[in-house]
């Protein structure tokens, strides 16, 4: 249908009348509100934002592959990602109101270093002396171990996956694929060993030596990490860290958890700790509550970096980016 120039001056004066109609509205209300509503806004401020200033255990969910996501563009970010974890467990140990941390882990691990910054924050709290309670989902394992060991107290369910002590690198070798179809790659490196971990050929036995070291070290330093966080001898840590998964009540059997139990006995036992050590009931903060989510909204400060919104409604696995990963990885 086609508008003439009447109708479409009318639809045109109608639209504009709407536009103007919201200031209005919204001027009115608030003109309206001046002395009978006060009350009711100091109210509302005070149960959106006293809980700031109120002791409190903070619930800390990390889920997902560990790597380091922080040049991941989002205009709201994910509150269980790995670097937003990090920042908020640092966060938490400097927050004098936090009193306590339940770190929820579901995750198969990922990347070492990223893993590392995660298990350090958790340390951190622990220096401030904030009891830090890991409570196990479906899957705990590797890098998702890693940090939840440096834990007062572990929770498992008796068929969560966890364990996994270890450390692999994934090699590809394309070479035989290249020569079907006719490629010949070639390298110009400065060093010997600047092209290690190539696709286009296998690896000589001096880079597999190298290599190894490279991972035989982060594997010491992860059994060192578990030596540490559950007081286990080391030796005794190595028996059990051949890369094997264990079922939580496995774990329970050889140490590597403290209790069999879901989020809810989690959740028990950190506010009976605090109880016993501050004297009184905490305000649980999980995240759910109007409050919790003023709070995520407050920690991600409403930054909106560059958005690619192509690349946004994509799902990870298909996502460029996150074909770029790191050699070794715990997982």
């Amino acid at each position: 249908m086609t508008l003439n120039s009447g109708q479409k001056i009318l639809a045109w004066a109608l639209l504009l009348f709407c536009i103007l109609a919201i200031p209005v509205a919204l001027f009115s209300k608030s003109a309206s509100s001046t002395s009978e509503d006060k009350n009711d806004k100091e109210r509302n401020e005070k149960t959106s934002f006293a809980f700031l200033k109120k002791d409190r255990i903070l619930v800390v969910k990390l889920a997902g592959t560990i790597y380091n996501d922080e040049d991941q563009s989002s205009i709201f970010p994910d509150p269980s990602s790995p670097s937003y974890v990090r920042k908020k467990l640092r966060r938490a140990a400097q927050d004098e109101h936090v009193k306590a941390v339940l770190l929820r882990i579901n995750s198969p691990g990922g990347t070492v270093a990223m893993s590392q910054e995660i298990t350090d924050a958790v340390k951190e709290l622990k220096a401030h002396d904030k009891p830090v309670i890991a409570s196990m989902g479906d899957v705990t394992a590797s890098g998702g171990y890693y940090i939840a060991s440096q834990a007062d107290k572990i929770f498992a369910s008796p068929g969560t996956l966890t364990g996994s002590i270890g450390v692999i690198m994934h090699l590809v070798n394309l070479s035989e694929i290249e020569k079907k179809i006719g490629i010949s790659p070639v390298t110009i490196k400065s060093g010997q060993f600047k092209d290690i971990g190539t696709m286009d050929r296998a690896p000589t036995k001096e880079e597999v030596s190298l290599l190894n070291d490279i991972i035989m070290d982060s594997y010491d330093q992860f059994v060192t990490a578990v030596s540490e966080g559950r007081k286990m001898d080391k030796e005794a840590v190595k028996k059990l860290a051949d890369g094997r998964i264990y079922s939580g009540r496995q774990a329970l059997k050889v140490k590597l958890i403290d209790e069999l139990g879901g989020y809810e006995e989690a959740l028990g036992a950190i506010k009976s700790i605090c109880k016993k050590k501050y004297g009184k009931d905490l305000y649980v903060d999980d995240g759910h509550s109007s409050a919790g989510m003023i709070a995520a909204l407050l920690d991600a400060k409403m930054q909106a970096p560059k958005i690619d919104l192509f690349q946004s409604v994509l799902p990870e696995s298909l996502n460029p980016k996150f074909s770029n990963q790191p050699l070794w990885m715990m997982e």
